[in-house]
């Protein structure tokens, strides 16, 4: 009997604390409706840049021209119907031994139209027709040294040129009788990090 008795009181206690509990006081809430209630769905998280542990922003390593935008129209001035290379600039070169340019023509089996190689890691452009005390012209693909500007066929419509800028590890020794596409595979070969800037010419 005293366990019945017992249980009996356990039971009344649980009656009335749900009574308490449905109370309409405004406080309580309604049992979920199965029909609206929504499910969260995992977001995937888009990684932001690096704040480096001090609070300031890693900036990313990039090649930009004050001639001209990425993707737009290399000025006349710069092709081979002009006389200058193009002024180039970068930003947050990685640690490297030195740093090589190669600009090929996309359309045109990846033509060599430029190569530059030890220029200096603390060096941060090239100037309008120049290259840096130091640096290394090769030889280009319309057999000269130095630049060779952008020259597709007239008529034929915009080719597109690239501006890779190469960090390298290890000081590049380049033989001076290097074609073109040697010289360029060298580096391509040679590199630990890249920036790219394109742009397009017609003619």
């Amino acid at each position: 009997m005293r366990h019945r008795s017992t249980l009996l009181l356990a039971l009344s206690a649980v009656v009335l604390l749900g009574g308490a509990c449905s109370s309409s006081d405004g406080r309580s809430l309604p049992p979920p409706d199965p029909h609206r209630t929504t499910t969260t769905v995992n977001t995937p998280v888009v990684a932001q840049p690096s704040d480096g542990g001090d609070g300031g922003i890693v900036e990313v390593f990039a090649l930009y021209s004050a001639a001209f935008v990425e993707g737009t129209a290399i000025p006349e001035l710069y092709s081979c119907d002009g006389t200058v290379s193009p002024p180039l600039d970068w930003v947050a070169a990685p640690p490297a031994a030195e740093l090589a340019l190669v600009v090929r023509d996309r359309d045109a089996n990846g033509f060599v139209h430029w190569v530059v190689t030890g220029i200096d890691p603390v060096v941060q452009g090239l100037g309008e027709g120049g290259i840096p005390e130091g640096a290394v012209e090769a030889a280009n693909g319309g057999g000269t040294v130095g630049w060779f500007g952008p020259c597709p066929p007239p008529d034929e419509g915009p080719h597109t040129y690239v501006f890779t800028l190469h960090a390298l590890p290890e000081p590049l020794v380049l033989d001076g009788a290097a074609t073109a596409e040697e010289a360029a595979q060298l580096v391509e070969g040679a590199s630990s990090a890249q920036a790219t800037l394109t742009g397009t010419y017609s003619r």
